[in-house]
């Protein structure tokens, strides 16, 4: 069995919406639904990079996704544009082909490619700190709602990127949950 990485594709839709509500209806944290609702909401915005949305693929299957949108970082002084991680989804039984980590590493490595400098994550610590993500917070940056520290994330994508940088997290609505969700 060969597991795939790849952006997504006009007809990957429903597939990846499948995969992002059954991974997240899997956890306690949130509801799966919601999750796949975000990442269609997403999707209709002219800011959605279809080339910056990749799938896990596992004999024709898609088994996980991992989506960046863009974002920004606003202090009175400036406006930094970074990419906001989320969601990264995989079903659950899958985990030993190491889709997230895959995803991961390809992911990152083509907004690198492609010149972005800074990615935004709120996930779990340990997990993000093994591809180089590092509590924002010790960066002057910070979430526009409340937190932990350890769970706000932030990587430099091109060395010395994060120098300077401080402010407050602007994500697009669907991520921002300041704001209603639409669906």
């Amino acid at each position: 069995m060969s597991l795939a990485i790849r952006s997504e594709r006009p007809g990957d839709e429903d597939a990846i919406r499948e995969t992002v509500r059954a991974a997240f209806a899997a956890t306690e944290q949130v509801n799966g639904q919601e999750e796949a609702d975000a990442v269609d909401a997403l999707r209709r915005l002219p800011e959605y990079d279809r080339e910056l949305s990749f799938v896990a693929e596992l004999e024709g299957r898609i088994i996980g996704h991992l989506l960046f949108t863009p974002c920004r970082i606003v202090s009175e002084a400036a406006e930094t544009p970074a990419l906001a991680l989320a969601p990264l989804s995989v079903l659950r039984g899958y985990e030993r082909h190491f889709a997230g980590t895959r995803l991961m590493r390809h992911g990152l490595a083509v907004c690198r490619e492609r010149g972005h400098r800074i990615v935004i994550v709120l996930g779990h610590a340990k997990y993000y700190r093994r591809f180089g993500f590092r509590p924002a917070q010790g960066f002057g940056i910070e979430p526009p709602w409340a937190v932990h520290p350890d769970y706000f994330q932030a990587l430099a994508l091109q060395p010395g990127a994060l120098a300077g940088v401080s402010g407050m997290v602007e994500y697009l609505p669907p991520l921002d949950m300041r704001e209603p969700q639409s669906s």
